[in-house]
């Protein structure tokens, strides 16, 4: 899609021009009547869509340089006004870019060398390529085919793109802990500003901008930006503090807060609320909190300017009007930019309870606890979305989304079809209008004990996804907790198809660390919960079991470090010769005082060495392999989760980190 028609002419030319019944002509191709390729076996174009790439020119060549530069300056300073306040203020500007280089096939090339009607074989023209055999499309790839080699370098695509972010900010922050005085203690007052202006930068190659490169469709160039200028106020309220001996009120205080931003390049602004409360009924071992707000997301420049970006996202079904099987794990999406999207709106909540008791020192001595519980919940509406391959079918089926045929270019949601009425892919532009609901805890324990043999800490953070629910535009909300993210209802939106991830209930790790002088080991068991994916597209009718649960896992990690740190000592009484209180004081020859850091040095092995961290480590410990995944229609292209997942098995490594 957004690309031209791939097409390999007939054996010989038409007679007449004319092809034969139920096959694609030339007009609908793109190619002269009296194109011929004489290694084609039939007497007829082949064309249409195809997954499979030309072996001969190898495999795509990708080199992606990033060169980024953040500068910051600013001031800060605790004495404004009567000495109360503080303030600080900061510019930064940040910038990226990529110089982003490709080796692959040039299409319109591609298209000439298999013509052998084209001037570049016609010894008498002046772009004759030095041959009058065309390529051969149909050659065992192992086996070099002499021909074809000089084509092949006429044919590749070596492409340079450069694409430039910067980002500019200037803030303001002033604050003080002592506004006015409440029995409970002072209020506490914080309040600034902000102005921030980002642009960013597509420039193509030419060979990009006008959709040469074979298989992907044009990318235009694009210069967009935007400013945007923000104010803020947060105030701290005391109600209770100890001093009260109020029961069950030991200590009592709001946080109440509110932001307005105004984006300059839409007349777009929104005033967000955040309030919090944090209670501490008995003492400072039980701690109660609650924050709740609302939040405001302009679109990102990508998504209102583009540029056009091509994806690949599961399907299934089939064409009511050609009964043609579209059931495909990597249809192609063209994913076009929206200039008329709105903002996104958030609410947020989490509630938690901080317990350290007090009884574990009288328990255990030189030991400490503390457990923590969070519960979260957040609600997003007007989500910029783009509708999955099957949502934009079923609208086509339906008739509610037109069709265009390729070489036209789409301009809106659309289904996509070659010259010869097969299915492409599909158009989806970004869209306004998403929900998405999710709640879920957070759990964390953490437990610590001096003994005469160093430091033993344990600590366990886990999080556990209750619930989350999405909704496509137009669409049925779905209950996708426990599931992968990139099935046929998501598509691609989520994550990749052909790699694989998941919104798993379970996830945490669990870390026991000594520490001893200057040795510190640990070891950390990391858990990732299973999770259901969908393999087949059909629901029912048939015995074909259509999920697969795709295994929890457990990875065990284990790191010993070493510091060496050289310290001089620290004298307990005037010592002559390096003390300056000293009966004696060293000079030189001159009869000048040496200066007590000369009379004293460490040798230079220990200068070298000092404040240095040797550490060795090895991550999956016992070799585990990732878990089993086939992705929808079995397009997994790794067979693991491949987004949270590596291969690598057991990993061994050594760091060294030096500070001066």
């Amino acid at each position: 899609p957004g690309s031209f028609v791939i097409s390999v002419p007939p054996n010989h030319p038409f007679p007449g021009g004319i092809s034969p019944p139920h096959t694609p002509t030339p007009a609908e191709v793109g190619i002269s009547p009296t194109a011929f390729n004489p290694f084609n076996p039939f007497e007829q174009i082949i064309s249409g869509g195809t997954r499979a790439r030309i072996a001969d020119f190898g495999n795509r060549l990708i080199d992606n340089e990033n060169i980024a530069e953040r500068f910051t300056v600013g001031v800060k300073g605790d004495k404004l006004f009567d000495g109360s306040w503080g303030y600080d203020a900061g510019f930064m500007y940040s910038q990226i870019q990529q110089i982003s280089q490709i080796v692959d096939v040039n299409g319109p090339r591609f298209e000439r060398i298999l013509n052998g009607a084209d001037p570049l074989f016609d010894p008498t023209s002046s772009s004759f390529i030095g041959q009058t055999t065309p390529f051969n499309p149909f050659t065992d790839f192992r086996v070099p085919f002499a021909t074809n080699a000089p084509l092949i370098d006429f044919a590749t695509l070596k492409a340079r793109d450069l694409l430039t972010s910067k980002l500019a900010t200037l803030d303001l922050n002033i604050y003080t802990t002592d506004l006015f005085d409440l029995p409970a203690g002072g209020v506490g007052l914080a309040f600034g500003g902000g102005f921030s202006r980002e642009e960013y930068s597509v420039n193509p190659d030419d060979q990009h901008r006008l959709g040469e490169e074979l298989g992907v469709g044009t990318i235009a160039p694009v210069r967009a930006g935007r400013k945007e200028w923000n104010v803020y106020a947060e105030a701290l309220i005391p109600i209770f503090s100890p001093k009260f001996n109020i029961p069950g009120f030991y200590s009592l205080e709001f946080t109440a807060g509110v932001r307005y931003q105004e984006f300059l390049n839409n007349d777009t602004n929104a005033a967000v609320p955040k309030v919090g409360v944090r209670w501490q009924p008995f003492d400072e071992q039980l701690t109660i909190r609650s924050t709740w707000g609302e939040g405001f997301l302009e679109p990102s420049l990508v998504e209102l300017y583009g540029p056009t970006r091509f994806l690949l996202g599961p399907v299934g079904g089939t064409i009511t009007s050609t009964g043609e099987n579209i059931t495909n794990p990597e249809t192609t999406i063209e994913q076009l930019p929206n200039k008329t999207l709105g903002p996104e709106h958030d609410r947020t909540w989490s509630g938690g309870v901080v317990y350290t008791p007090k009884w574990m020192q009288n328990l255990v001595p030189n030991s400490t606890l503390t457990v923590t519980v969070d519960l979260w919940d957040v609600e997003r509406t007007g989500v910029v979305v783009f509708q999955s391959p099957g949502v934009i079918v079923a609208g086509f089926n339906a008739g509610t989304v037109p069709g265009v045929t390729i070489p036209a270019v789409p301009t809106g949601t659309a289904a996509l079809f070659d010259p010869a009425g097969g299915f492409s892919g599909v158009a989806a532009p970004y869209i306004s209008g998403g929900r998405e609901n999710a709640r879920g805890a957070d759990f964390g324990i953490q437990y610590a004990i001096e003994t005469g043999y160093g430091t033993f800490t344990w600590l366990t953070r886990a999080s556990y996804l209750d619930s989350f629910i999405y909704q496509f535009p137009g669409s049925e909300a779905r209950e996708v907790a426990g599931r992968a993210n990139n099935g046929p209802f998501e598509g691609s939106f989520f994550g990749d198809v052909t790699s694989g991830d998941a919104w798993v209930k379970w996830k945490g790790i669990t870390n026991l660390d000594w520490n001893w002088h200057n040795i510190d080991f640990n070891a950390t068991l990391h858990l990732y919960d299973g999770f259901w994916e969908q393999i087949k597209a059909k629901q029912f009718g048939d015995p074909i079991w259509k999920q697969h649960y795709v295994h929890p896992t457990w990875f065990t990690d284990v790191q010993l470090s070493y510091s060496l740190i050289f310290t001089p000592p620290v004298e307990a009484a005037p010592v002559p010769g390096y003390s300056k209180g000293g009966k004696e004081v060293i000079s030189s020859k001159e009869g000048k005082e040496v200066p007590p850091a000369a009379v004293y040095s460490m040798p230079c092995w220990k200068n070298i060495l000092n404040n240095s961290t040797v550490t060795v480590g090895c991550n999956n410990v016992f070799g585990e392999d990732p878990p089993k995944e086939f992705g929808f229609e079995f397009g997994n292209a790794f067979g693991i989760p491949g987004s949270t997942y590596d291969n690598l098995g057991r990993f061994w490594y050594v760091r060294a980190i030096k500070k001066f």
